[in-house]
């Protein structure tokens, strides 16, 4: 009998024999713009502690593959069971498909979770959500710190210290170009970057402004947001971005060409430590990051002060209401945010942890736990990265656009954005 039994196991092991004690495995879709080869170590981690479910995962690049691929879903109702989101216009888009986890949330971690998510990630997870709408629709999975990183070792074969005016900004992109290399690569046809640089400006001017602009605080042409703009052109015209930058990507081309050491200087943020763990083959600046660090976009006018600290979200997850369907759905999504699944990416750097009590594991150089320690400190002060309507976004991506190819001016451009903004606030 023993014999039998054990041949049963046996087979069933190998899959040749069905078990009908066994539950039937069910399976998660999830789609995201997540670096993939991370994505799977978080899914092999949540897997081994849930070996009933298989996640099946769809990477995309951000923009406009996701992008594109995100609206076909929706219009078809195909949307998978959990979606990586940014906060604010890109979760409000897609706010009639998901479902509201607050519920969920707390059953996991517990009534007071919200309050383990660092301060400037639970104020983007509410934004853009209809008044008295308390809901949270996005889960963040991590932080992010906006900066200008740098090849340092470019810097120094070129003789180049790192800007303090914007006067050294130009020189060293004007010493860049002439030895041969990328100044500041700008993926121009790419509007997250385009705002994130803008973010950076903006700030130099009138911390905070931009967030008082989106919510009719003050207007989308005052002073300081007309100068921005103009310093926004200002980087075209004044050789800092690359030629050919409006017809750029920021991923995949900008950075395999910073990772390259083909690029000085490139807006990114954070999440940049994580290419020291990609596996080879990478350029000799990449491994254990030691060819990089990062500086904050110096004053563009004398007299203001660099740019602050610019961040929040890197990236969240919604579970849609296909996936509200799917109990394992939201087990996955609470892994990937904070358990199992979490501490994976951090342990490969993808970027900062967004819910506190949280850090990476492993092998990390000196270097980049001295980096990761100065983006921690930055967080807690960092001005808000992100917009609440998706209207408003559109619209200042098309102005910063048109700007930069001469095809509108900042007054105009900045004027059809407070348009947007007036239309979104029912003014």
């Amino acid at each position: 009998m023993r014999t039998i039994i054990g041949l049963a196991t046996a087979l069933i092991g190998a899959g040749l024999l069905s078990a009908p004690a066994r539950a039937e495995q069910k399976e998660v879709t999830v789609w995201s713009w997540f670096v993939q080869s991370t994505m799977q170590k978080s899914i092999a981690a949540f897997e081994k502690a849930h070996p009933d479910v298989k996640v099946n995962y769809t990477y995309y690049n951000y923009s406009p593959e996701y992008i594109t691929a995100l609206k076909a879903a929706a219009a078809s109702g195909s949307l998978p069971d959990v979606i990586g989101l940014q906060p604010g216009s890109l979760t409000q888009q897609y706010r009639e498909d998901l479902t509201a986890v607050n519920d969920l949330a707390a059953k996991e971690w517990g009534a007071d979770w919200a309050e383990k998510v660092f301060p400037v990630n639970r104020k983007q997870m509410l934004m853009g959500n209809p008044a008295g709408d308390k809901n949270y629709y996005i889960v963040p999975q991590e932080s992010q710190v906006l900066c200008i990183w740098y090849n340092r070792k470019i810097f120094e074969k070129i003789g180049i210290s790192v800007p303090k005016t914007y006067d050294d900004l130009k020189a060293a992109a004007k010493a860049l170009s002439g030895a041969g290399y990328i100044p500041m690569f700008q993926g121009a046809a790419d509007g997250w970057q385009n705002e994130n640089v803008f973010l950076m400006l903006a700030n130099q001017f009138a911390p905070g402004i931009v967030d008082k602009a989106q919510a009719g605080e003050t207007k989308w042409t005052a002073p300081e947001l007309i100068a921005a703009m103009k310093a926004w052109k200002g980087l075209f015209d004044d050789g800092v971005f690359q030629q050919g930058a409006l017809g750029a990507h920021a991923y995949p081309t900008g950075a395999q060409l910073f990772a390259q050491g083909r690029v000085g200087m490139m807006a990114l943020g954070s999440w940049w430590m994580q290419e020291s763990k990609f596996p080879p083959p990478l350029s000799e600046f990449v491994q254990a990051m030691d060819g990089f660090d990062f500086f904050y976009l110096p004053p563009v006018v004398a007299g203001n002060q660099a740019s602050p600290p610019v961040g929040g979200i890197d990236i969240g997850y919604g579970l849609t209401k296909n996936g509200a369907k799917n109990e394992a759905a939201w087990t996955f999504l609470a892994s990937l945010t904070n358990g199992e699944g979490l501490q994976e990416a951090l342990n490969d750097l993808n970027d900062l942890p967004a819910f506190a009590g949280h850090e990476p594991k492993g092998d990390i150089s000196d270097h980049v736990r001295q980096m990761s320690a100065r983006f921690m400190a930055d967080l807690p002060k960092a001005e808000n990265q992100r917009f609440a309507s998706p209207a408003v976004a559109e619209a200042l991506d098309n102005a910063l656009a048109g700007v930069a190819a001469g095809s509108l001016e900042p007054e105009a451009a900045l004027a059809a954005v407070q348009a947007a903004t007036d239309k979104a606030l029912g003014k």
